[in-house]
Parts: structure tokens; sequence; C-alpha cells
């Protein structure tokens, strides 16, 4: 139910008009690049790319007066640069759809410089990294990233003295760069769009768009997860005494949609067995948390990691059980009663997303971006798979040996 235009400049649009909001048009444009193809050297100004590029507002805007011209209309435009792509990304109420073509145009073309915009960002930011550095679960999601990622560059979390080091010159250009072609862009509009009335909005706004041609893609930057079988703890003095853990496989898995749905499946699964083995049975802790993961680029694989908190006195216990459930789950797969249970819910919250214009728009930047369709023959896929399905998928995933765990350990005050 879409419809493709291909504007002058290379610019590729789809649009899909749907019923389920009277007042409500949602767009993505993406293109493949992102911050991989900076160098790693630049990582400070990568780190901050969002944050910066556009704080002095666009065109002859600053932030505030852009609120004030926008008063009264229901249109907003934002853009991120991400690992491999760049996007803007916005809604709007259908009488506003040339505020939002203006607003994208502008995102693009006239990011606006404000010296003064950039300097309270700086004191702001070195404020919020000096509580964080205080925080002991930054050392926490520290830790596990350094352990996992093995300290790679690119990985680096901004601390309060790396502020100063930010160029704005060198944020502005980068932004820059990744904007100056709209030419491998591809815009997806979905709502209560008319096709027509909106084409020469189109035209006018994005066709007019830079271009100049060039091919590209994202860079594969190396930044692999450690293999092997890993532990790291460590001790943080906090106010409550209690451990944080992290526990993470991963390993190689095809990307496909029935892998994806197996995946979702076993994060669901393992929540009901943790909940009834650690939570209820030794009332160890409030919850823990399985979320699971495939990833297509630049290499494809699957992750599935487990935060939960306990008592120090519990921990030893408790570990003993997350693993051994694991490898249970992996060896005998989930009951029938849990299983349908869990199907139940993804075929209702299926058709709930389909009423949604944010899924639909989600679903069709997936096909382009991965050439997987998360709608085609979903409930067919959820519906066929059994007990053993999942029982071979997780143990394909465990027996690759990638058991990397991370706990922070506040011990009982002497």
């Amino acid at each position: 139910g879409t419809t493709k235009l291909v504007l002058s400049n290379g610019v590729t649009v789809y649009v899909k008009p749907t019923d389920f909001k009277a007042d409500q048009i949602v767009m993505k444009g993406v293109s493949f690049g992102g911050t991989s193809i900076f160098p790693n050297e630049e990582i400070i100004n990568i780190a901050q790319l969002n944050g910066v590029a556009l704080v002095g507002g666009i065109g002859n805007f600053s932030k505030v007066d852009l609120g004030k011209a926008l008063a009264g209309k229901r249109a907003n435009v934002a853009a991120g640069i991400g690992n491999t792509t760049e996007t803007v990304s916005g809604s709007c109420a259908p009488k506003d759809f040339e505020t939002m073509m203006q607003l994208t145009y502008l995102t693009f073309t006239a990011p606006r410089r404000d010296d003064n915009a950039f300097a309270s960002y700086k004191n702001r930011s070195k404020a919020e990294l000096q509580n964080m550095d205080l925080n002991p679960n930054s050392s926490f999601s520290d830790s596990i990233t350094s352990t996992l990622y093995m300290k790679h560059p690119r990985t680096l979390r901004m601390k309060a003295d790396m502020v100063d080091k930010m160029d704005y010159d060198k944020i502005l250009s980068m932004y820059q760069d990744r904007f100056k072609d709209a030419s491998d862009f591809t815009f997806i509009l979905v709502g209560n769009v008319d096709v027509e009335a909106v084409k020469p909005l189109i035209e006018s706004y994005l066709g007019a768009l830079p271009s100049i041609n060039r091919k590209e893609t994202f860079k594969d930057n190396h930044i692999e997860m450690r293999k092997g079988i890993y532990k790291n703890e460590f001790i943080r003095q906090q106010e409550t005494p209690k451990v944080n853990n992290f526990i993470s496989y991963s390993g190689t898995c095809a990307y496909t949609l029935r892998n994806d749905i197996l995946m979702s499946m076993t994060d669901q699964l393992l929540n009901l067995i943790y909940t009834e083995k650690v939570r209820e049975d030794e009332g160890g802790t409030y919850g823990v948390y399985p979320m699971g993961q495939l990833v297509k680029y630049p290499t494809e694989r699957a992750v599935l990691q487990i935060f939960f908190n306990t008592a120090p006195d519990k921990q030893d216990k408790l570990m003993k059980i997350i693993y051994a459930e694991a490898e249970a789950f992996a060896k005998n797969g989930p009951d029938e009663a849990s299983l349908n249970k869990v199907k139940e819910y993804m075929l209702k919250k299926h058709n709930e997303n389909l009423k949604e214009n944010g899924y639909w728009l989600n679903s069709i930047d997936e096909y382009l971006y991965t050439g997987i369709n998360p709608i085609k023959d979903y409930e067919q896929i959820v519906n066929g798979i059994t007990a053993k399905d999942i029982q071979k998928f997780a143990n394909e995933l465990l027996k690759q040996k990638n058991q990397i765990t991370v706990s922070m350990i506040s011990p009982e005050k002497k």
C-alpha cells in the first residue's frame, strides 16, 4: 500500500497512507554512512555530534526563536547521526505538512552556529558528567562496556575533562558532511497523508535538497564483542550493600525474521523462568531482566543479556541458578504452557501494532535497511514455532561459549 516517488536529485520517498489517526503523519529519512566513516581519533567529537550540531538552532532561528515561530503548529523534525546511518525524523498534523518539509530542508542545509549556545551546552555537559561520575551505576555500565568491547576507542564514554576538547567547527563540518548529499537518502511517510496533495510539497522541499551523487556505505570499525568465558568482579561502595550483575551470551546468528522471533520468545520465556525460580522461590531480587536482540551490521550476531541486583550474601547462590536455568533451557526448551502464553501475547501485541503509524514506519525502514519484512508471515511464523525450535535456537547460542559476567559488589560495611 505504498507509493514510491523518485525525485530529480536522487531522493527516494515511500508514502503509505493510513486511517489510524486523523491528525498524525510520521516521517523518517535515512542514508548509510553514519559516524563509522570518521576516524577513531575523532571519538570526542563523534560522541557529541548529536548534542552539539544543532545546539544553535537552524536557519535564522535559535532554538528559543524556533519554538516561538512554531507556536500553534504541530510539526517537529530532528536529526541523528548513528554508527551506520544518518537520519532525519519528524511528525506533523496533516495541515502542518509544509512546515515539516521546511524544517527538514533547514535541518539538512542550515545548521546555525551559535557560540553562546555552545558555551552554555559545555557548562551543562560538564555538570551532568561530573554528577554521572559520582553515580556508582556509571562505574557499572562503564565496566560492562569496557569488558564487552575490550576498551575499543569508539566505545569510550564522555567524561567531564573531555568537554573542553570538543571542537565546534569540526562538529559542524562533520554534520554538514553527512547531510550535504541527499541523493542516497530514502524518506518514509506514514499516516493521514494524501499522496497527490503532498507531492508538490515533497518536490519543492525534498527535491531541492543538495545532492552530489556520492556512492558510500558505512565502514566496519571492528567493534568486536569479547569471546570466551570471562568474569569481571569489582568492589564499589554504595549506600546500600548490594551486587549489580550483568551476564551476556553472544554469538553468530543469521539475521532472519524467524530468528528474531525466536530471540524474542527466548528472552520472554527466560523472564518467566527467572521470575519463578529467582524472585519467587528465593526472594533474592525484585526482578531478573533478560533482553535479547539480533544485530545485522556490520556482522550478523545474536546477543542475550541478563541484568539483576541482589544482596551480597545471596550472590553466589543466585548466580548458580541464573547459569543453570539458561543451560537447562538450552538443553530442554520451554514448557508448552509458557510457550502458548508468550505466543498469545506476541500475536495480540502484533495486532495492536498494525494499527500504529510508527510500527509501519519502522517496518518499512527495517525492510529497506536489512531486507527483512517484519509484517509479512509474522503470525504464521509465531504460530509455527515449537518448544523444540526454541531449545535448538538457545542451544545454538549457548554452545558458542561466549559468556561474559560483570558484577559490581557493594559489600556490607564492617
